[in-house]
């Protein structure tokens, strides 16, 4: 999937690709998780320099969980007060859970490129691109990969009020500028 967007006037795109895992140890996983998805969204964008930072922040829907979604930070930043679990110029969102559970589940990641306006507020978050993939598991342990599908300004702005409760440093911006993806 492409995802266009526009920001301060500049344009970027977000290259989106969700595959079953064909070889774990190659992406750095165990061979248990033969079949899972991975999910690689790459960036190009115009900007450039500080202009370029963007964040990639990520809710999954775990099975059983209470919460509908949670934070999904990279485990080496899990204790961050950042709600970025990429980040970088240019950054590549790069996922390949290890969730597998007995019996029928449903596991869902909602992905969301941002950027910070520096020169407006350095801990506004700006979402730009949006979209949600994830697997069903059947009673028989057979994973069906989720169809990749954009997200708009709603879903962005149903994650906000948990965002802002678990990031109380940062302020989230309303979901409009992704009603501009193209």
């Amino acid at each position: 999937m492409e995802i266009g967007f526009d920001v301060g006037g500049e344009s970027g795109r977000v290259l989106v690709e969700v595959v079953a895992n064909t070889d774990p140890v190659v992406v750095g996983k165990d061979e248990r998780d033969l079949g899972m998805p991975v999910c690689a969204a790459a960036v190009e964008f115009s900007a450039h320099g500080y202009r370029s930072l963007l964040g990639w922040v990520q809710l999954v829907q775990e099975p059983g969980a209470t919460d509908p979604f949670t934070i999904d930070p990279f485990d080496l930043f899990a204790d961050s007060t950042a709600p970025f679990a990429w980040y970088g110029f240019r950054p590549t969102l790069f996922d390949a859970p290890s969730r597998r559970h007995v019996g029928a589940v449903r596991w869902q990641a909602h992905s969301f490129l941002t950027v910070g306006p520096w020169d407006v507020d350095p801990r506004l978050v700006v979402p730009l691109v949006g979209f949600a993939w994830g697997y069903q598991q059947d009673l028989d342990d057979g994973l069906h990969l989720s169809p990749v599908r954009r997200l708009g300004p709603a879903d962005w702005d149903g994650h906000r009020p948990y965002l802002a409760d678990r990031y109380p440093t940062w302020r989230f911006d309303e979901g409009g500028p992704l009603a501009r993806q193209r």
